[in-house]
């Protein structure tokens, strides 16, 4: 038998007895409490070191009641939603702890992770290698009862049995024990990559004292980083300055919009930075990561990671991952030489030289200057139309008519320790997160709730992600399920002093991504709550997401939200037809780099010995990309130093995720312009196949469910013009 963590202090208690134990202290464990929303300011760092080893001893005893049953007394709820039910409490401290890590980083809350991922990994990965809790779980499945359940059910009895098998339940003992120790390992290492992200990106910093090295910027963007600056200390209202820094919106929008090259190549020698030199090199950290998944999958019976990965996904192996990124990329290529050559001549005209390079620092001012140049489109002149607040009315009463809901804010309350939250007020951890709760409009029920929190500030990780906190328990009999809750994170443009949130129209496509993962969770409507939100094959999560942004290109949907914030008056038709010439410019040089990343990811996780091992890993990465890239003449660091999506994230050998869902996003959205991008017919039969089954379907049956046959490849290839 393998044992499962019990930290010092733990002696083995009963189901029962433990659960008594724990309801009279809910108010001693807020992590635990079944309030419709967490207590935030209850969620401490230290109190989730209080409530961890008492969540483990709960699941732990449950675990224990499983082990001890005997054939006859096996039933599906006693086995199989018993055991998904058992670690309820510790997943709570674990996402809401990595809420507030990853939107409130402080010292006390690195220090409680530091401390408490050992024993949760362990925990985890000796739950899914327990000889007995297998031992169980395959005789249960032998039941005649199996043949009763539901087909959904029948999926879960089959995931679960697989997820063991993966995981090493089968496995001998040392090879188990070798198991755990890789995945502790990995847990550190992947800890620490993340801390050095997030570090490096804090740490750089350009302040700027002369305003015309940040020639061609914006008003509204000059605005942003002098107030920035103030805050910090840097300029008078005399004597302003700017500050740079590496948050969204900030040097990103230099290297795009700055007409000093100097200022352009300070700011890409800032991203450098990210996960690279001295305490923040991340270099080791993945040559480590990459050689323990290596010997994990292994060890687990895959020929690589990327095998092992794309097991339960829709490509079902590495090869056929790498298959569709390289057949993409061969197919991209003609048209990416074009545009190449294109926007090499067009660089040369403006620099007044004849070059064969591109400099890094250079390459997205170029992109931008010859989309304008050739769409008559200022990507800064949209701004005025995609203020905050309408923006997000325009996109809640889109999806309220589409998907028959009703979406409304709640009024929020930040508190400090000790603090009640008063009566009609939901708690959130920041003053500037917003909650709102999904209503189905005919049946009246509560779908879900979720917190909204928009802005870049110090300590929050960058990017955006949306966070599923909690499923709702199915119901029973025919009632509705319990309300679902999360969360969309981001850091778009923020509203600078008297003036409203002035949303890019990437802000826009951002956040509208996000809450297409928020509408899949929100109206997941299964059998059981294991099938819910991302609980789905992970190449076909980023369809609802992706197909979510169309509606921030397509006219009619535009007339409703892109409104001037001073005027009223919607964007004219001739900005909205630039918007879309923009759309599919240079589409090859567009995609290309996001095949990159996911080239990167595949050959890491499935060819690392003979690519990248003992190699300078910079230069390993610039040899395999630069067929893919326009020639910059500069060394760049590997993107893979601060690919936390690949290394602390879901996406390992994963990547290619965004590009497949393009293709299917491509080909399913071709229905509803068809039949009407408002029309709300398309959309139900899209919420019925796709949004309400979650997990508890094969994805291809899903997408075939809404589309009627298999998707097209050639569907994106032609939406972009790529093919003709």
């Amino acid at each position: 038998m393998t044992a499962l963590c019990v930290l010092p202090g733990m002696a083995a208690v009963g189901a029962a007895e433990l659960a008594q134990a724990v309801v009279p202290q809910a108010e001693q464990h807020p992590y635990f409490d079944d309030m419709p929303y967490p207590a935030w300011s209850k969620l401490t760092a230290e109190q989730a070191l209080k409530d961890a080893p008492v969540a483990m001893r709960l699941a732990n005893a449950r675990l224990e009641a499983i082990r001890s049953l005997e054939p006859a007394q096996m039933t599906f709820e006693n086995t199989f939603v018993a055991l998904a039910a058992s670690t309820r409490e510790l997943e709570r401290v674990s996402d809401y702890l990595r809420t507030r890590a990853s939107t409130m980083d402080a010292p006390d809350v690195r220090e409680a992770q530091e401390a408490l991922m050992p024993e949760l990994n362990h925990f985890y990965s000796s739950l899914m290698s327990d000889g007995r809790l297998w031992d169980v779980l395959r005789t249960a499945a032998a039941q005649p009862w199996v043949a009763q359940l539901s087909e959904q059910k029948k999926m879960f009895v089959e995931q679960t049995l697989d997820g063991f098998r993966d995981n090493g339940a089968e496995l001998p003992a040392d090879k188990k024990a070798r198991k755990a120790q890789i995945e502790q390992e990995l847990s550190e290492l992947k800890l620490q990559f993340g801390k050095n992200v997030l570090d490096s990106t804090n740490a750089w910093e350009l302040i700027v004292t002369d305003k015309a090295r940040l020639a061609g910027m914006s008003d509204n963007w000059m605005a942003a980083a002098q107030a920035d600056a103030a805050e910090r200390g840097y300029g008078t209202p005399d004597k302003p300055a700017w500050r740079v820094s590496l948050k969204a919106g900030s040097a990103g929008t230099v290297l795009r919009d700055c007409s000093v090259e100097e200022t352009r190549r300070l700011c890409w020698e800032g991203q450098c930075t990210i996960g690279r030199g001295g305490q923040y090199d991340n270099a080791a950290i993945v040559d480590k990561v990459m050689k323990l998944r290596r010997e994990l999958a292994q060890l687990l019976g895959f020929a690589s990671w990327a095998d092992y990965k794309t097991k339960n996904r829709m490509v079902n192996s590495g090869a056929k991952a790498m298959g569709f990124v390289d057949g993409m990329v061969e197919r991209l290529m003609p048209t990416f030489r074009t545009e190449s050559a294109e926007l090499l001549a067009f660089a040369n005209m403006l620099r007044g030289e004849k070059s064969e390079v591109i400099a890094p620092w250079n390459l997205r001012y170029y992109i931008n200057e010859y989309t304008q140049k050739s769409c008559s489109l200022d990507p800064e002149s949209l701004r005025p139309y995609f203020a905050c607040e309408n923006v997000l009315n325009g996109m809640f009463s889109i999806a309220s008519s589409l998907y028959n809901i009703s979406i409304d804010e709640l009024p929020t309350v930040c508190l400090q320790a000790g603090e009640s939250c008063p009566e009609g007020k939901v708690e959130v951890w920041h003053p500037e997160v917003r909650f709102f709760a999904i209503s189905d409009k005919v049946t009246g029920a509560h779908l879900g709730s979720f917190y909204l929190d928009l802005y870049p500030r110090p300590g929050k990780r960058a990017g955006a992600w949306m966070s599923p906190l909690r499923a709702g328990a199915s119901g029973e009999n025919g009632a509705p399920h319990e309300p679902h809750l999360g969360a969309i994170t981001a850091n778009l443009t923020r509203p600078v002093g008297n003036e409203p949130a002035l949303f890019s129209h990437l802000d826009v496509q951002t956040v509208f991504h996000e809450f297409g993962h928020m509408l899949h969770a929100m109206l997941t409507d299964t059998e059981l709550a294991a099938h819910w939100s991302s609980n789905i094959a992970w190449d076909f999560i980023e369809l609802p997401s992706i197909i979510n942004e169309s509606w921030t290109w397509e006219p009619a949907a535009l007339a409703l939200y892109a409104r001037h914030y001073q005027t009223g008056e919607p964007m004219p038709t001739e900005l909205v037809d630039k918007l879309n010439a923009g759309r599919y410019f240079l589409p090859a040089i567009n995609n290309m780099r996001q095949f990159c990343f996911a080239k990167l990811d595949l050959e890491m996780h499935m060819n690392y010995a003979e690519r990248f091992e003992n190699r300078n890993m910079d230069e390993a990465t610039s040899e395999l990309l630069a067929p893919m890239q326009i020639p910059s003449g500069v060394k760049e660091p590997s993107y893979m130093r601060r690919l936390s999506h690949c290394i602390t994230g879901a996406y390992s050998a994963g990547y290619y995720s965004y590009q497949w869902a393009d293709v299917l996003v491509a080909d399913a959205f071709g229905r509803f312009e068809r039949e009407g991008v408002l029309n709300p017919a398309p959309a139900a039969a899209f919420r019925k196949a796709v949004l309400s089954v979650g997990g508890s379907k094969p994805a291809i049956e899903a997408y075939r469910d809404f589309l009627g046959r298999d998707p097209d490849p050639d569907s994106f290839l032609k939406a972009t013009g790529i093919v003709k």
